[in-house]
């Protein structure tokens, strides 16, 4: 809340100084206008009228610079508050989301060390448990280490031909068995479709989808299609959740940017699995777009890449 006051705060100030400045251009315009009639007025109409509108001229050009220096000022400054407050989110985010493994880890050791009495099938359960809170975290990091490379532009693809149904449908069997414990992924991939594709890209970009679509789903439905249409190939992932509104629909895409506000938020992330999705299908040259799902009431990403 301080922050949020100390940012209506520097908008406030930043206007009334602009204010300031565009009635003290307008008084000395008037001003000068006014000498100019008085200077001028033996030489005659013609005269003063010239004088006039080459001070409006000079006025007008100045003007310009004023009100696009004051645009360029304000959009700068957006962009910096902007850029704190996803920071601020991320590491709230990034913070919890290494607090809750650890702790279960911790917790599962301990366990394991002071009750020797555990009969096998408790010893079995507190070792998976460690092991998926060991993945859960060692996922963190790739994303984090992903979205760094691909930023810097240290990421190359290795293009190969590749069998993108039989990839497609691995990738969602796997993560129905890691993930989807209470949800359920149905596929609808078409046979034998080849491109040239970077398979650990394209699992990157197919396991952020279907997390996210999980994360949201609450329990229901998430489908994945995947079709050949004329020389394009056509990937969706659609869930039963909330979906996102369409003065969203862009920013999801951005690095660290997540709906709501990190102090309250339930839903865990980083806000990197969108923005990883997005640089990766545009690396392959596709592109990436969020609709409404028709048919399950949720979100619909569509990706398209060239056949």
């Amino acid at each position: 809340m301080a922050k949020a006051a100390n940012e209506r705060r520097l908008s406030l100030l930043f206007y009334v100084l602009i204010t300031y400045i565009l009635l003290q251009f307008v008084w000395w315009a008037y001003l000068l206008i006014d000498l100019n009639q008085l200077y001028y007025a033996s030489e005659g109409e013609s005269v003063v009228s010239l004088k006039v509108w080459m001070v409006l001229g000079e006025g007008a050009v100045f003007l310009t610079f004023l009100l696009t220096g004051v645009y360029i000022m304000q959009r700068t400054i957006r962009k910096e508050i902007n850029l704190v407050r996803q920071q601020r989110n991320f590491l709230l985010s990034i913070t919890h989301e290494l607090k809750t493994p650890i702790a279960a880890i911790k917790l599962g050791i301990q366990t394991l060390q002071k009750r020797k009495e555990l009969n096998s099938n408790q010893r079995e359960m507190m070792e998976q448990s460690a092991l998926t809170n060991t993945e859960r975290l060692h996922s963190l990091i790739d994303n984090v280490l992903l979205a760094t490379r691909i930023e810097s532009g240290q990421h190359p693809l290795d293009l190969i031909p590749t069998n993108i149904s039989s990839e497609t449908l691995r990738i969602c069997k796997e993560t129905s068995l890691s993930l989807a414990k209470h949800n359920s992924i149905h596929t609808a991939i078409d046979d034998g479709i080849v491109t040239s594709l970077d398979s650990g890209a394209h699992e990157s970009i197919l396991i952020n989808l279907l997390e996210n679509a999980l994360k949201y789903s609450d329990g229901g439905k998430v489908r994945v299609s995947l079709k050949k249409l004329d020389e394009r190939i056509v990937l969706t992932v659609e869930d039963e959740g909330v979906g996102i509104p369409k003065s969203e629909r862009k920013k999801v895409f951005e690095k660290f940017y997540r709906m709501g506000n990190e102090e309250t938020r339930s839903k865990k992330g980083t806000g990197l699995g969108l923005f990883i999705v997005k640089e990766l299908v545009e690396l392959h040259r596709g592109a990436v777009e969020v609709l409404d799902s028709r048919e399950l009431g949720g979100a619909k990403f569509k990706i398209t890449l060239p056949a």
